[in-house]
Formats: structure tokens, sequence, C-alpha cells
């Protein structure tokens, strides 16, 4: 799947190359995870000579980071000709120029596209390291309830639109009459959704709701499932993480990367060897990286 690297409110144009003999090129644009139809159009083709025909995604296709599905309809005098392609719609952690700004690079040796796949293979060490990423989804999650007055979710919630227990819609943020029966807030720490039991002078009447079989109102039942969607995630990349890309980058532009930053424990010459602390191969390779995202580092485990 092909990337593109995305900006917040900026139109992205790429090149189609069609096959021979084309006469025009439309397209239409599909969300692929929700199968959303997003855009369409007519490709721009500066010369009737060139197979290369421009395809402008607007900004309300790139506002946020997403999977796309592009159908392509090619015309020629033989007929017509239809494909297929997927691609993804990233905002980078650094931009290239944010990248020369805070890192160390020889730019005489190193070009703008390598620092572009750099960056990439960088977000995707950091991705791993920490255990999540830093993008801005509009997606749909899924939780089970507990009798309690809130769910967590694994992610940042930015904004809750829709609500649905089980499969029936329960709140929607248009509406201001929903079958929970009470206000739904955003957590301070943006991981949980909370139900404001509150009377009519917003005074909060108990801190968890009283329940029972007969009345569930203001809790989310026990093994319900309960499917949100909404937006997730990052409004921005912090400016900790954005720092680490940049480092990461430079780190794999020096010849000495193997060796640098590794946590080496003892180094002997004479046709030298080299010991490792435990930490040496673990993480992003770069200790001082791993520094700057050790406060978003999510350890997972397993209870057997």
């Amino acid at each position: 799947m092909k990337e593109f690297l995305r900006q917040d409110g900026a139109a992205y144009n790429f090149i189609y190359t069609a096959s021979s003999y084309a006469t025009s090129v439309f397209y239409e644009v599909y969300d692929l995870d929700t199968n959303e139809y997003l855009q369409g159009g007519r490709g721009a083709n500066s010369t009737s000579a060139s197979l290369d025909y421009t395809i402008n995604l607007a900004p309300d296709t790139t506002e946020y980071d997403r999977n796309l599905k592009i159908d392509f309809i090619t015309t020629s005098p033989v007929g017509a000709f239809s494909e297929t392609q997927y691609f993804s719609l990233i905002r980078p952690y650094a931009s290239v120029s944010r990248i020369k700004e805070l890192a160390d690079i020889n730019t005489a040796v190193v070009s703008d596209d390598d620092l572009r796949k750099l960056e990439r293979r960088a977000r995707l060490s950091i991705n791993s390291f920490v255990g999540l990423d830093f993008y801005k989804k509009n997606i749909t999650m899924e939780v089970y309830g507990n009798n309690t007055d809130a769910l967590t979710i694994h992610d940042n919630i930015l904004r809750i639109d829709y609500i649905y227990e089980d499969d029936l819609l329960i709140y929607d943020r248009l509406e201001e009459d929903n079958a929970i029966g009470y206000p739904v807030n955003i957590s301070f720490s943006k991981n949980r959704i909370k139900i404001i039991n509150t009377t009519t002078n917003n005074k909060e009447i108990f801190e968890s709701p009283k329940f029972s079989v007969f009345d569930y109102r203001g809790v989310f039942k026990k093994d319900y499932s309960y499917k949100i969607t909404g937006f997730f995630g990052w409004d921005y990349v912090p400016a900790d993480v954005e720092e680490a890309t940049a480092l990461l980058v430079e780190y794999y532009t020096c010849n000495d990367f193997n060796i640098r930053n590794k946590g080496i424990a003892e180094l002997k010459n004479d046709s030298y060897s080299l010991k490792y602390g435990l930490d040496g191969f673990t993480g992003t390779g770069n200790i001082m990286v791993d520094n700057l995202l050790s406060n978003y580092r999510e350890i997972k485990y397993m209870v057997v």
C-alpha cells in the first residue's frame, strides 16, 4: 500500500499513469475502512501526448489519517479500462523542513526524498516501541460495558459522534435527547467516556449510579457491546515525538549508527571487541530517543 504524506487542511495532488492510448481518466475515492464515498472527478492532463494525470485529493478527504481505495476508469479509442489502487493517507511525525531544523544532517548528501523515506522508517519504529500511534482517525471502536458509568477506550478520544449499544443507536452528538438519558463527557485523561448523572441545576447526584435489573439508566450495561464512532488519536504530533523522529532520522544517516547511543557497556580496541548492555538491542535502537518516548509507552501483557 503506497503512502501519501498529508498536511492538515491542505489538498494533496499525485500522478496517476494511465495505460497507452488513454484519452481521459476518471476516479472515485472511498474510505477503505468504512467504504464511505469521499469524492470523485476527472484527472488533469497537461498534454494529449502524456499518460500522466494529476489526481486532486480535496482538503475534506485529507483532514485526518485514513486508508483510501481509489477506483480509476481510463477511456481510450479502443474502450475503457478500470483499476483499483489502495493508499495510506498519513500525517508525518516530522516534516522534511522540521527534520532539517531539528537534526544535524548533511543535506548535500541526503536528499528530501531520502528524508521522507527515513521519516517513515523512524515513525514505524516509534509506533512499534511505544505501542500506539500519533495519528488522527475517524473510526468506530468497540468495548464492553461493566455496569458502571464509564467506558475505557484504548486511544485518545477527540470527539464522540455516535454510541451504539448492541447495534442500537443510543447516543447522537447532534441530538438533544438520547436513550442514555444523561449527558456524556470525555474524561480529562481523554481515554474514558463518562455518563454525567446530573439534576437540572447541573449538580451531580452521586458518583456511581444506582442501578438494578429494572433500571439501567446512567450505566453501560455489563457484557453489552458498545460501538463508539468519532475522532480518536491526536490533533497534533507532540513536540517530544517530533524531536524523537528527527533524532532517529539523523541516527539513520550516521555511518556509526550501529554503535551510536546503543548502550555499550564495554569497548576494547586492537581489532576491537564490543559488549552491549541489556538495552542495546531493544526499543528504537537509540537510548536518547527511547527516553523522549518513555512517557507514551504502553506495556502490554497477558495474564495466564
